[in-house]
């Protein structure tokens, strides 16, 4: 595997973490019970960071799969901005080594 299709794994499953650890984060309400971060919003942008970052890393045309990680790193900064930028970092930094490198 070459470079940027390590980082680009990387990067995507680091996109696991806020969707696995932000329902911990609910607090009891007095009168309402558990009170939750709303996730729909994550998992709905998680999908398509994710998928387009996997892709991305896996196809072999390095023109290709530096648009598909560009794109994964802007879809993933709705997520905590990409989990705190490490990921969205990962993400762009791999697809700007597939689109440089012929």
């Amino acid at each position: 595997m070459e470079t940027y299709q390590v980082l680009g794994l990387v990067g995507a499953f680091l996109l696991l973490l806020p969707l696995l650890f932000i329902p911990l984060f609910s607090f009891r309400s007095p009168m309402m019970g558990m009170m939750t971060f709303p996730i729909r919003f994550f998992s709905l942008m998680f999908i398509p960071a994710f998928v387009l970052g996997i892709v991305g890393s896996l196809i072999a045309d390095r023109t290709a799969a530096g648009v598909l990680l560009v794109i994964s790193a802007i879809f993933s900064l709705p997520m905590l901005f990409g989990v705190f930028g490490i990921s969205f970092v990962l993400l762009l930094i791999a697809g700007v080594l597939a689109l440089s490198r012929k």
